[in-house]
């Protein structure tokens, strides 16, 4: 009975990730019986993975064509980072009052881990650990209501975030906001802290709002295969403008 509850989490996880990663693409058809084949599944529980993914965000239902992956749009960004504006503001503020130790530290540590994988050129490196950072100070920010509510967007969010990575310039500015982020939780600046994060959130917008207006040419993006699940598509990170 637990392996057939299991079973669609496991399936949805790894489609899950092919989404995040692009690796399924946008408007990309997710064919039951093609995939159910390539994941060694009955349809059961494929469609059951779907309707998790679809809470998620991440997949649309759609009649009479089944689950397609959600299309991104510059409308969806500007809404999902406001909304993780409020959400990282005060978990900021929060933060800055009780000053976990251990926290700091290990917030610390990430900046020094991303500063390595900007040097390294390693984007998907740095674009982990920066979630990370993120996902630590909602965590213990001692608001478990935001810590839950925050958790509901979080998978939708990666999307764009990995998106970000590839903005000229954007990693290195986005280390210095969060040095600054953490300057103002370390000191218990709790206003400070709170808009530092606010303006993160504003400037990571800012910027990919820039680049929609000027892009630079980017190369041709691999074939990603995904080895768990036998998927090999094309990775493409387009946006359709949806306002």
């Amino acid at each position: 009975m637990e392996g057939n509850t299991l079973l669609p989490e496991r399936i949805a996880s790894t489609l899950r990730k092919a989404i995040v990663g692009s690796v399924l693409a946008p408007g990309a058809r997710l064919e039951e019986q093609n995939l159910a084949k390539r994941l060694g599944v009955s349809r059961v529980p494929l469609r059951e993975a779907f309707r998790v993914l679809a809470g998620e965000g991440l997949v649309v239902i759609q009649p009479n064509r089944g689950a397609v992956v959600s299309e991104r749009s510059e409308g969806e960004l500007r809404e999902l980072f406001a909304v993780r504006s409020m959400f990282e503001s005060e978990a900021a503020r929060l933060l800055s009052r009780s000053r976990p130790q251990a926290v700091l530290e290990a917030l610390e540590v990430m900046i020094a881990d991303m500063k390595r994988a900007v040097r390294a050129r390693n984007y998907n490196e740095y674009t982990h650990i920066a979630a990370q950072f993120h996902d630590l100070m909602v965590a213990e920010c001692g608001n478990r209501l935001i810590a839950q509510l925050y958790d509901r967007i979080r998978t939708n969010l990666r999307r764009y975030q990995l998106m970000m990575a590839d903005l000229p310039g954007s990693p290195a500015k986005s280390i210095r906001e969060h040095e600054t982020i953490l300057a103002a939780i370390r000191t218990g600046r709790a206003a400070a802290a709170a808009r530092a994060a606010e303006m993160h959130v504003g400037e990571l917008v800012r910027r990919f709002e820039q680049n929609s207006r000027n892009p630079r040419r980017a190369p041709a993006p691999p074939r990603i295969r995904d080895t768990r699940s036998g998927l090999a598509l094309k990775n493409r990170t387009q946006l359709t403008k949806k306002d």
